[in-house]
């Protein structure tokens, strides 16, 4: 014997409160993926302009106080750029600057002194060589790369307190030079490539 089935009203849903539910879910994703603050990801900072004038001679002629040399070459150190090694980590603070020239080179804090470099704390760098090559080419250097010319640009790597550190200096001779760009290859070079006395 069969039974008969017997349906009652089966409610249907309003499509307005179905198509409100889908905006409201849509709305939600977005705005995790786009508003939401990531915690993993540090803000990008953009390391400021060094600011130095080519055109204007800074030469080591008329400075009292400690004589740096590159290669040999007399110079002023007119501008000096630090960041950390790596992603994440915040802009140094004044006291960190200030250890890590008195670690840098014997008597490096006379020579900020003496000279008055202007001095830039970048954010964290990748590598060296991405720190070196945008150092390079915020300097700005005249002629083919400062070559030629009275001006040079260092870059390399220093640790301190067992954290990287990329450092770049700017210098200027009182006479056209061929140093041009230079790159510290490894940590221990600072001191063969600048002397201070």
């Amino acid at each position: 014997m069969i039974f008969p089935i017997f349906l009652g009203e089966i409610p249907i849903p309003n499509p307005l409160l179905g198509g409100l539910v889908l905006g409201l879910i849509a709305v939600g994703v977005l705005a995790y993926w786009f508003v939401w603050p990531k915690k993993d990801e540090p803000p990008e900072v953009t390391p400021v302009d060094i600011a130095i004038d080519p055109m204007v001679p800074s030469g080591p002629k008329s400075l009292l106080g400690p004589a740096v040399r590159v290669y040999n070459v007399p110079v002023r150190i007119v501008a000096i750029v630090v960041a950390p090694a790596g992603r994440g980590h915040d802009i140094l603070s004044e006291e960190t600057l200030r250890g890590l020239m008195e670690s840098f080179l014997p008597q490096m804090m006379d020579v900020v002194r003496a000279h008055r470099p202007d001095v830039y704390r970048w954010p964290g760098q990748m590598s060296t060589r991405g720190f070196s090559q945008r150092f390079f080419a915020q300097a700005n250097l005249p002629g083919e790369h400062g070559e030629g010319t009275p001006w040079s640009a260092i870059a390399g790597r220093f640790d301190y307190q067992g954290t990287g550190y990329l450092v770049g200096l700017v210098g200027c001779a009182d006479e056209d030079n061929p140093l041009g760009h230079i790159l510290v290859e490894q940590k221990q070079q600072w001191t063969d490539i600048v002397r201070i006395s």
